[in-house]
């Protein structure tokens, strides 16, 4: 069986301002610099101005990060940390978790099922 690009979904992007945080919407596989370059562009424009604003990364349709992947989310991190907001991780497939807790990364991100549930520890 041969591999087609549907196997392989290209990585994107959305975010949508959701109850006073921005929530960014990934899809695909998140694996390279160019897709990091252009996930870092999107935050600094949504953080520029908006000291304090809160983060979601909704990853429900995250089908599957790397090592880069992880770096771009430690970036997130600590720009959004270091700007006074908040980064939670929603709907985070079995996969990807697992990636998180083997590097431990699960003790720094707060890992939420749904984006809903994100919003209301946001705002709690």
């Amino acid at each position: 069986m041969t591999s087609t690009t549907t196997d392989k979904p290209a990585f994107s992007l959305n975010v949508t301002d959701q109850q006073g945080a921005k929530v960014f919407h990934l899809k695909g596989r998140l694996m390279d610099q160019q897709q990091a370059d252009h996930l870092m562009a999107m935050l600094d424009t949504h953080l520029k101005g908006n000291e304090g604003v809160n983060v979601v990364l909704d990853m429900g349709e995250l089908v599957y990060m790397n090592s880069t992947g992880l770096n771009i989310m430690i970036s997130v991190f600590t720009r959004t940390r270091n700007a006074g907001g908040q980064v939670l991780l929603a709907a985070i497939s079995h996969g990807v978790r697992q990636l998180f807790i083997v590097t431990k990364l699960d003790t720094v991100f707060p890992i939420l099922d749904t984006v809903d549930q994100a919003l209301a520890k946001l705002r709690a």
